[in-house]
């Protein structure tokens, strides 16, 4: 009996392990082959920029190589687009329904695109990137609008009155720039009387364009004269409007002759070379002078209309504007990822002082503060020039954006349609006086005023 239950037990055993190893053999899955990951698919970016000088194209290109090396999948392509046919480019690639995927840019040509419904809103972007690097305020909220941000803050510029120290010790026995408009004008004066047709007291253009409303802004800010109020309805043609034209007319008298057809690249080239001592201006200036090998240069606030008044001035906060043509093409997230990027400190510097020292600067207080800014060659060779323009910023802002948030839809066509310069030219040309050109000026700001209604 016992001899039979251990047969009977050993036939068990040996099925088990027979339907064991079948199973093991047979029923067990096959062991699953490693899966080799999809690669990143193919991107092709394109965008605009209006930077046309050699050495600001080449920063871009850098900044451009160091994202494809880390993500070699995507190809980034830069075109330039001048800033003189910057709006008439852009309005004419929406409307051929083929534009960049994102393009750099200022509030006036933001404002063109949103109205045009052709940029995405990036609220989401700019408010990442303000809690990682802390955002100034006044730069960022230009482009707030209806609840969201429509363009994100990349890189600044910043007017201020850059002057040549040499030229006042030399005509007027000191180093100290003016500190109001009437002492603006005492120096202008005697440095172009004892100049004797060779040096002059300041440089201002004349001319219907961007440069010059850029100028004429300085002094209409310094004022107190605004386009609209914060309901966005026109106020121009006020007494601050008037003062301004009729001080900016004075002194074009003391401006080298030829100034009313003068741009960017012809007031810098006079400037660096000493044909006159001070200008409303870009602290850029300083690459010239290091290629001269010359420290003679400074840069103040606006000098004041009159003692104790308000402090004013120009900043021109560049961004990045995503088209909704990147969403239908699938960009959208790596140009985010590139936008990302490209604001590191690290990284931005290429952009601000790598690109042109003291023209581009620093949009947020991480970047600001960072040793690879202050440690450009130029940057610290022009330390207090460079600290002083970081300062103007919180006293500057922008033609129709003084208020935080857009209050007036039509200020990228008053903009594009150079009104301001334009008032100040029939002023210049003896068209019109100052009070008559200040209510010109209004009726132009009206005819293509758009408030926003609160």
């Amino acid at each position: 009996m016992q001899k039979n239950t251990t047969k009977v037990i050993l036939s068990i055993v040996v099925v088990l392990v027979l339907v064991l190893g079948i199973w093991f053999v047979v029923g067990r899955p096959p062991a699953e082959e490693p899966v080799a990951e999809e690669p990143a698919p193919e991107k092709n970016i394109v965008f605009w920029h209006h930077e046309s000088p050699e050495h600001r194209v080449a920063a871009f290109q850098k900044v451009i190589d160091l994202f494809t090396n880390e993500n070699p999948n995507v190809t980034i392509t830069q075109e330039v687009v001048g800033w003189g046919e910057s709006w008439v480019k852009t309005i004419a690639a929406i409307e051929a329904g083929n534009p960049p995927d994102f393009q750099f840019g200022i509030p006036d040509l933001v404002m063109t695109k949103y109205r045009a419904d052709a940029i995405i809103p990036v609220t989401d972007l700019v408010e990442e990137i303000d809690r990682k690097y802390d955002y100034f305020d006044k730069v960022k909220n230009m482009y707030y609008h209806d609840g969201e941000f429509w363009g994100v803050p990349i890189m600044t510029m910043v007017y201020g009155l850059v002057y040549r120290p040499s030229l006042l010790e030399r005509y007027l026995g000191t180093t100290d720039p003016p500190e109001t408009w009437d002492e603006m004008l005492e120096y202008a004066r005697k440095i172009t009387e004892a100049g004797g047709g060779q040096v002059f007291g300041i440089g201002l253009a004349g001319g219907r364009n961007l440069f010059t409303c850029q100028q004429a802004y300085m002094f209409l800010t310094s004022a107190g004269g605004r386009f609209f109020d914060e309901k966005g309805n026109v106020i121009f043609n006020s007494p601050e409007t008037i003062k301004f034209l009729e001080v900016y007319k004075e002194l074009f008298e003391y401006s080298p002759p030829g100034t009313e057809a003068w741009m960017w690249g012809e007031m810098e080239m006079n400037l660096a070379a000493g044909v006159f001592a001070m200008a409303p201006y870009f602290p850029s200036i300083q690459l010239r002078m290091h290629e001269l090998d010359s420290d003679d240069i400074g840069i103040t606030h606006m000098p004041l209309v009159t003692p104790g008044a308000p402090r004013g001035g120009l900043q021109y906060p560049n961004n990045i504007a995503i088209f909704r043509k990147a969403d239908e093409r699938g960009n959208t997230d790596t140009v985010k990822d590139f936008i990302r990027f490209i604001m590191q400190p690290e990284i931005n510097v290429n952009l601000t002082a790598g690109m042109e020292p003291g023209g581009f600067l620093p949009v947020t207080t991480a970047a600001a503060e960072a040793d690879v800014y202050w440690n450009n060659e130029i940057i610290n060779r022009f330390l207090n020039v460079n600290k002083t323009a970081i300062e103007l910023l919180e006293h500057s802002t922008l033609f129709g954006f003084e208020y935080d948030r857009w209050v007036n839809l039509g200020t990228g066509d008053i903009t594009g349609a150079n009104v301001l310069s334009g008032t100040l030219q029939m002023v210049l040309t003896n068209q019109m006086t100052s009070e008559e050109a200040a209510a010109w000026g209004a009726s132009e700001l009206e005819e293509m005023s758009i408030p926003i209604s609160e």
